[in-house]
């Protein structure tokens, strides 16, 4: 997660911006909870909290900057209604005006899977389930898992180890509606620290 000025920077901005609104009204749209007066974002097998005036996880601990960007998006791009398709599965690529991040994108997460597990497939395994993956039946794949990075933002990994002839191969996919919940910053910061979760020791 690097550029930690840029979103440190952006953030008071956003926050601004989110604290005058009533979340009450955005609960099922979003996929969030209300405790009381905190608001609850599941996010990577993770509770975020929002009480009014900030986000920080349950035990009270501030987060990354760029994980609080992602927050304050989520909630400003919300839809008036929920959607009522949750779309098909894209890749980054294909969403609109992504062509120019796709290679950046690419090297912050697909690669980076595919050199630290290559002939390492039950290491990924454990670390999905560790961070809140579901292992999903996809016989074109060694490994394929889902994850929440967000109620309305799922994102699936898909893996083939290295073999005689191939080097091993990773991929990501979203829902097409995830462009609707956050903008192509936020969703690469998703991945992103993803990968960060999963290479972690």
């Amino acid at each position: 997660m690097d550029n930690s000025k840029i979103f440190n920077d952006a953030y008071p901005e956003l926050l601004s911006r989110v604290k005058p609104m009533d979340l009450s009204q955005k609960l099922n749209i979003l996929g969030i909870q209300k405790q009381g007066p905190l608001f609850i974002f599941d996010f990577f097998n993770q509770q975020l909290v929002f009480d009014g005036d900030d986000f920080f996880d349950v035990t009270g601990a501030d987060l990354n900057p760029a994980v609080k960007v992602v927050l304050c998006t989520y909630i400003l791009m919300c839809p008036e209604n929920e959607l009522k398709n949750d779309g098909k599965l894209v890749t980054f690529r294909e969403f609109p005006d992504a062509g120019p991040l796709f290679s950046r994108f690419t090297e912050n997460t697909a690669k980076i899977i595919q050199t630290s597990f290559s002939n390492q497939v039950e290491a990924l395994r454990n670390k999905c389930l560790k961070f809140g993956g579901t292992i999903l039946t996809n016989q074109s794949y060694d490994i394929s898992v889902r994850f929440r990075a967000l109620p309305k933002i799922p994102i699936i990994l898909n893996f083939n180890d290295a073999d005689e002839i191939m080097p091993a191969n990773a991929g990501f996919l979203y829902r097409d509606t995830a462009a609707t919940y956050l903008d192509l910053q936020c969703l690469t910061i998703t991945c992103t620290y993803l990968t960060g979760l999963l290479i972690q020791n």
